[in-house]
């Protein structure tokens, strides 16, 4: 997948989109992410300094970009069902919903099927023989493929305004 947006060389220029569309400057989120400089954040932006999984997830949470914590959890290989983050799900889709309403009975029904579905994914792997790592790999890039792959922020923000 050398064309893969999703790779570790893209992920400095992620983490910096990522910071100003939070409206961090790079001493702010030094700061934020265990007191680093400026200068340590600048490295990280232009790709100059080793990327672990820990600065990346914690960089994300700062900025509120959860979905990305999702991007270093398959960029890094961390869990077997890790893949790329996909999908829109915008609450302006819903007929009858307000603006800013939170459909929790339903978002707890989505939110169930996350543990379900691994679940079903390990147990297959198991009793049949699946290659979770090879499912995750082909998921990703027919998510790419039918542009089904998570919008940049900016993006998001244009279509839920």
């Amino acid at each position: 997948m050398e064309n893969n947006p999703y790779n570790l060389r893209n992920l400095p220029q992620i983490m910096r989109g990522v910071r100003k569309s939070a409206g961090l400057a790079q001493y702010q989120i030094g700061n934020l992410i265990g007191g680093k400089d400026q200068r340590y954040v600048s490295d990280v932006e232009n790709g100059f300094s080793k990327l672990t999984p820990e600065l990346c997830i914690k960089w994300f949470e700062v900025c509120e970009a959860y979905e990305h914590i999702d991007l270093v959890h398959y960029l890094f290989r961390l869990h077997p069902t890790a893949a790329a983050p996909i999908a829109r799900w915008l609450a302006s889709d819903r007929p009858g919903r307000r603006a800013g309403e939170l459909p929790m009975g339903d978002i707890k029904q989505i939110f169930d099927l996350i543990p379900a579905n691994k679940t079903l994914i390990y147990s297959l792997a198991r009793g049949h023989g699946l290659k979770i790592q090879e499912l995750a790999d082909r998921w990703t890039r027919k998510a790419l493929v039918d542009q089904v792959a998570m919008a940049k922020h900016e993006e998001r923000q244009a279509i839920t305004i």
